[in-house]
């Protein structure tokens, strides 16, 4: 897979998208970390509707990581949104949560 940085995404964002359309798929990264992906349209629908129906988002996204050679990806998805919340946001300094009692 490529692994790209954004600006240069940005840049050559037609020849990428011609890369993606012939099966190869696109790492998009900022500050080092991959935050996106470029796919086919048919690697899109085969992954939101195709496949049998009994099986949840989450093994059918399992399985795309796979074919894409993603499965040792160590990214912590929790911490990086955990930092991105406001902890303000519930009017009260210090409530992380809208029910907390501060």
């Amino acid at each position: 897979m490529i692994t790209v940085p954004v600006y240069e995404a940005k840049n050559k964002l037609p020849l990428f998208i011609h890369q993606a359309e012939q099966g190869n798929p696109l790492a998009i990264t900022r500050h080092n970390n991959v935050v996106a992906y470029l796919i086919s349209k048919e690697d899109f629908e085969a992954f939101t509707s195709g496949g049998k129906k009994e099986k949840s988002l989450v093994e059918r996204l399992q399985e795309k990581r796979k074919e894409y050679g993603l499965e040792d990806d160590d990214f912590d998805y929790t911490e990086y949104f955990d930092s991105l919340r406001d902890r303000n946001y519930f009017g009260r300094p210090g409530a992380e949560h809208i029910f907390d009692e501060v």
